[in-house]
């Protein structure tokens, strides 16, 4: 994977500040404006994972980027819907003992099994973040929800670039949310401007990821809609 090149990417693009001064601004609009933002950032993972140049697309087609985010988010929110599950199951257990009696058993025995809940959830939202930019970057190529639920053929991406995937999870949870807290130093656009920079980060490796995939020999190339 070219590290380097997803560092930098976004500067390398003649037109990159009044690209991404849009994306500011879709960022600090609520719903829709975080919408058309993930759907421009798929669009990033996909022109990256086909080499397409520019990278960073232009901002021509708001009501494409709308479709694609509502749908990436729809993606994101059935793969994790597991955790959120097992997330809701917890919060019970703690508002019981928060009423109980402390001198009784029983909290004891709820205060156990809603640590082992939690640490289920914990577990689980690891792994599903470790393979999360499978289906997501199957969406952005294909266009299509359906490619990115075939889970036969995502378990056999992930044999072949679990090493890969494992130093995208590494970024994504440890060096992007870094960046973005970087931006705290820098007042309200320097927060914005760090979170954006992070979601850029992430969505490069993403479509490096798919590409790679996408020129295995090993595997059929997912079906565009």
């Amino acid at each position: 994977m070219d590290l380097g090149r997803a560092f930098t990417y976004p500067f390398q693009d003649p037109q990159w500040v009044k690209k991404l001064a849009i994306a500011l601004v879709m960022l600090i609009i609520p719903i829709v404006g975080w919408l058309i933002l993930f759907g421009y950032m798929l669009t990033i993972a996909r022109r990256v994972a086909l080499q397409q140049e520019p990278v960073l697309p232009e901002w021509d087609d708001f009501g494409a980027y709308l479709s694609l985010g509502a749908r990436g988010a729809l993606v994101y929110v059935v793969w994790i819907l597991p955790v959120l599950i097992l997330s809701g199951c917890v919060q019970p257990f703690l508002e019981f003992l928060a009423s109980s009696d402390s001198r009784s058993s029983v909290p004891v025995a709820f205060g156990v099994l809603s640590f082992c809940v939690g640490c289920l959830a914990f577990l689980l939202s690891l792994l599903l973040s470790y393979v999360l930019p499978l289906p997501l970057s199957r969406l952005a190529v294909t266009d299509r929800i359906g490619s990115a639920f075939a889970f036969g053929d995502i378990v056999q991406e992930v044999r072949l670039v679990a090493t890969d995937l494992l130093l995208v999870l590494f970024i994504s949870a440890i060096i992007a949310p870094f960046i973005a807290l970087l931006g705290f130093l820098l007042c309200v656009v320097g927060v914005l401007a760090t979170i954006l920079y992070a979601y850029l980060l992430q969505v490069h490796l993403w479509g490096q990821v798919r590409h790679k995939l996408l020129a295995s020999p090993d595997l059929p190339a997912p079906v565009a809609g």
